[in-house]
């Protein structure tokens, strides 16, 4: 494996992390699972699910609409479950789990995306 690989590796793990957090919040606000997101944030979350199905899709084919996709749906991740909410969030406590693994997932595609954009390999 070659470095660039690795790179796209952890660009894709972050983004399928990212994924399945986003979709456990909008099954959460569906089934009103205490605590659920607010019912108004629904599209918010269905347009971040969007972006984290279409974004590995992108970078598998190598086109350069993935990365801006993923670094999209990593700023509204941060809105979603960034460090922020431990503060904001009058049940942040109950989903601290959630927001360390987010910002950790967060910050790992961020940094994957400036790896792969600086290896111009898309």
């Amino acid at each position: 494996m070659n470095q660039l690989n690795g790179k796209i590796q952890g660009l894709l793990i972050s983004l399928i992390g990212l994924l399945v957090i986003d979709i456990v919040l909008l099954q959460a606000l569906f089934a009103q699972v205490p605590p659920h997101p607010p019912g108004n944030l629904g599209p918010f979350i269905a347009a971040m699910v969007t972006l984290g199905v279409i974004s590995p899709i992108l970078i598998h084919w190598k086109n350069k609409m993935g990365l801006i996709s993923s670094f999209i749906f990593g700023c509204m991740n941060i809105l979603a479950v960034g460090p922020h909410k431990y503060w904001v969030d009058p049940n942040a406590k109950l989903v601290l789990p959630v927001i360390i693994l987010g910002t950790i997932l967060v910050i790992t595609l961020f940094y994957s995306i400036f790896l792969v954009w600086k290896k111009k390999s898309i």
